[in-house]
């Protein structure tokens, strides 16, 4: 069984293990900059989701099973295509892609959204996401564009809450 708690400040190294691998690191990056992420960058992406954790009561879990880190995701804030969202997000271990991890993390996400009154979710990835894509799908949610993010096309999906 999957354990989700919030992501705090010191799960830098957690979260390195995971993004450290090129392959789960390409699908996060932005335009122009590729390879795994630092172990400084990793320390600062959990530092941010503990931030947003305090500064809202929501946010990215950090997921486990047992006592290895195979994913994170959650609910956060965001802005995409210049519009205020709360977005479902995930990235997941190499070694444990296919398992339902990604759409574990996004049903509860979902719960998570309700309990709150949040009534609309996005999620966005890259149009060549295909994995990230049916994991929308499967969460109930709806296409509604294409637009860029991050330097690059990305399609985004909402689901009504």
């Amino acid at each position: 069984m999957l354990d989700l708690r919030p992501t705090q400040a010191g799960d830098g190294p957690a979260l390195h293990a995971m993004l450290s691998d090129p392959e789960v690191a390409r699908w996060l990056r932005p335009a122009g900059v590729t390879g795994p992420f630092s172990a400084a960058e990793s320390e600062g992406w959990a530092a941010r989701d503990a931030g947003h954790w305090a500064a809202h009561g929501f946010g990215p879990w950090l997921v486990s099973d047992g006592d290895v880190a195979v994913g994170h995701g959650g609910l956060r804030h965001t802005v995409a295509d210049g519009r205020g969202e709360v977005e479902i997000g995930w990235f997941v271990a190499r070694d444990r892609w296919g398992e339902g991890i990604a759409t574990e993390i996004g049903r509860r996400a979902l719960t998570l959204a309700a309990d709150w009154g949040i009534t609309s979710v996005v999620a966005f990835t890259r149009d060549d996401n295909a994995a990230s894509e049916r994991v929308m799908i499967k969460l109930g949610m709806t296409f509604e564009k294409h637009f860029g993010h991050a330097g690059l096309p990305h399609v985004l999906y909402r689901v009504l809450v």
